[in-house]
C-alpha cells in the first residue's frame, strides 16, 4: 500500500499544512517558541505514520504509531495555549480542534486495525 492511499496519513497531512500556516500568524517572538513547537509536532505526525507504514515488523510500526499519537496530543495542547495567549480566536481553536479530533479518530482506528492485522496473535 502506498502511503498516500492511507486516509490517516492524508488527514494528518491536511492538518499539518493548515496548522503550519496558522503558526506563521503568531507573533514574531514565537518564531522559535510555540510556533516552532507546533510546526515540529504537526510535521512529525504524518512523518511517523509514514515511518510506521514503511516498517517490516508490526511492533516497530506500532512504536511509530504511538509516537504519532503523542504528537496529536501535543498539537492539541499547543492550540489551547495559542488561544489562551490570544494568538488565535476561540473560533479558530474550535475549527482546528475539530481537525485534530478527526485525525485522532483516524489514527486510533488505524492503530486498532494494525494491531488486529499486522501483529501475531
Amino acid at each position: 500500500m502506498q502511503i498516500n492511499e492511507l486516509e490517516v496519513w492524508k488527514a494528518s497531512m491536511d492538518m499539518a499544512a493548515k496548522l503550519y500556516e496558522l503558526s506563521r500568524t503568531f507573533p514574531e517572538v514565537e518564531e522559535y517558541g510555540l510556533g516552532m513547537m507546533m510546526r515540529k509536532a504537526v510535521t512529525a505526525l504524518p512523518s511517523n505514520i509514514a515511518a510506521a507504514a514503511s516498517r517490516k515488523y508490526g511492533k516497530e510500526s506500532l512504536r511509530y504509531l504511538f509516537k504519532a499519537k503523542g504528537y496529536i496530543y501535543e498539537v492539541e495542547t499547543q492550540l489551547y495555549l495559542a488561544e489562551r495567549l490570544g494568538y488565535i480566536s476561540s473560533e479558530q481553536l474550535m475549527e482546528n480542534l475539530d481537525m485534530v479530533d478527526t485525525s485522532r479518530k483516524l489514527l486510533f482506528g488505524f492503530i486498532k486495525y494494525y494491531k488486529r492485522t499486522a501483529l501475531p496473535q
